[in-house]
């Protein structure tokens, strides 16, 4: 399995799986599409890799089973989880259009981190991809 690092910060270690569109894929369209929408969830990531996340409910949520979301105001969410405590592996983004978290995008999420679980018992590593100007990170999974 895949692995690509977003961002190394002082609290936690960024990932995202390379499934379906990655994150950081993800990203790239929502930048070139909304560059200000772009900004503040970038903002979250940031943050969640620098202090780790708040507890306002307008830029983090617990939605159980150990997943969670980041969120802007303007309904972009990334889903993740957390390993070894200082890991956050993301699954996946993608723009809330509704009131609700669709039900589509909480099962991809939790069968993601079900998958991630279950390779990191039977294979033990990950194959980890860096981009431009990334270092090796010191928290691997």
């Amino acid at each position: 399995m895949d692995l690509e690092l977003i961002t190394e910060g002082s609290a936690f270690t960024i990932y995202g799986m390379m499934a379906g569109e990655p994150v950081t894929q993800f990203l790239e369209k929502l930048r070139k599409m909304d560059d200000a929408e772009y900004a503040r969830i970038d903002r979250r990531i940031t943050q969640m890799a620098e202090r780790g996340s708040s507890r306002r409910q307008d830029e983090f949520n617990d939605l159980g089973n150990g997943l969670f979301e980041m969120k802007s105001r303007g309904g972009t969410r990334i889903m993740f989880f957390y390993d070894k405590g200082w890991l956050v592996i993301c699954t996946h983004g993608f723009v809330k259009k509704s009131q609700k978290t669709p039900r589509r995008q909480l099962e991809l999420a939790r069968t993601r981190k079900s998958e991630y679980e279950q390779h990191r018992r039977q294979e033990g590593h990950f194959r980890l991809i860096l981009h431009e100007r990334q270092q090796e990170p010191e928290r691997k999974p």
